[in-house]
């Protein structure tokens, strides 16, 4: 999609830094994997998916997932 959101013009500027702090905030490698595979064809859907997959088994093995894990793991229950 091209239109993410429609906001007032003078809430733009703090909706553009809100949705930039939220990109900065993601796993650069994670990004960039998805990214590359976004630009590749789409003539080939089930090799994409493949490689996908292939991709998100090896981030899970990464620091970073350790780390996003370990927080999710280790925060308090609501209520």
């Amino acid at each position: 999609g091209l239109i993410y959101a429609v906001v007032e013009e003078n809430e733009l500027e703090a909706s553009v830094l809100a949705a930039a702090g939220q990109i900065a905030a993601k796993p650069p490698q994670a990004l960039k994997i998805a990214r590359d595979l976004m630009r590749g064809s789409r003539e080939d859907l089930v090799a994409r998916i493949g490689e996908e997959s292939e991709h998100f088994r090896e981030r899970l093995k990464s620091d970073e997932a350790r780390a996003a894990l370990m927080a999710f793991m280790t925060r308090k229950k609501a209520g």
